[in-house]
């Protein structure tokens, strides 16, 4: 997951530019709620910490062109456990004849969860657990530009699918005699419709907001995601940030709050 990231940031950062272009990266830290939810014979698994996260942030755009990101973030110990998350997204503008501002691109989702709890998951003993998610998407989308002398609104609705493919190990020990040992491979494939809305905003050329909701879905699930931020730049390279998060899957849930440095070439 380290690698993977890093090698993607290394890309998004690294690539020359061309005239226009904008590149951003942001070094964050914050705090993560983990929920971790399963339906368990004798007893359902529910576990919710919050600790520690830290983040990184990238971001290459082409306006009239593409943007790429990549934001790759750990907590070292949150539910008993390591978890890390990868974040990419890749999208490219187009005109099809008379219709404007499209878009379509994907990306791709990985949690990763190792949970070595011991007897802290009442009643079970020796809990551990090995689970990753790795979802990719499709989506495709139309912008809607509203724009004044000193604000622009950017409105992005759009739709599309992911498949999402949960894989993991899951061992205990029932604490009642004879004290037998359960272990269970975790191997499940989904796929779900997406729909969301992006909307950013730029005010008086230093501050930028974005806000975004979407969710996955099927015939029997819903599973949303919301996320906020806020860029304030002290100059036209340097400012703070903050971002929000929210995820939900089959698995449980990621909730973050993060506050950063951001620096704008």
């Amino acid at each position: 997951m380290l690698a993977a990231g890093l090698l993607l940031f290394s890309g998004v950062s690294s690539l020359p530019a061309q005239p226009g272009d904008i590149r951003i990266v942001a070094p964050y830290a914050g705090w993560v709620t983990s929920v971790y939810e399963r339906e368990n014979d004798p007893d359902d698994i529910d576990l919710k910490d919050t600790d520690l996260m830290l983040g990184l942030y990238a971001q290459w755009i082409r306006p009239g062109s593409f943007q790429a990101n990549v934001f790759l973030y750990h907590a070292p110990d949150v539910n008993h456990a390591s978890l890390w998350g990868l974040h990419s997204n890749l999208d490219f503008y187009f005109d099809a004849g008379p219709v404007q501002n499209l878009v379509a691109g994907g990306g791709l989702e990985l949690i990763t969860i190792n949970i070595d709890a011991g007897d802290n998951v009442e009643p079970l003993q020796d809990f551990e657990l090995q689970n990753s998610v790795v979802a990719p998407f499709l989506r495709a989308g139309k912008q809607f530009l509203l724009a004044g002398d000193r604000a622009e609104l950017v409105i992005f609705p759009w739709a599309g699918a992911e498949l999402d493919f949960v894989r993991g190990d899951l061992s205990f020990v029932l604490p009642f005699p004879p004290g037998e040992t359960v272990r269970t491979d975790l191997d499940e494939t989904d796929l779900y419709a997406l729909a969301g809305i992006n909307l950013r905003s730029t005010l008086l050329r230093f501050l930028q907001l974005e806000a975004k909701y979407s969710a996955a879905f099927d015939p029997h699930s819903w599973y949303p995601r919301a996320s906020l931020m806020t860029n304030v730049f002290f100059t036209r390279q340097l400012g703070i940030s903050y971002r929000f998060s929210y995820m939900q899957t089959s698995a449980g849930s990621t909730m973050y709050n993060i506050f950063g440095v951001v620096a704008m070439f």
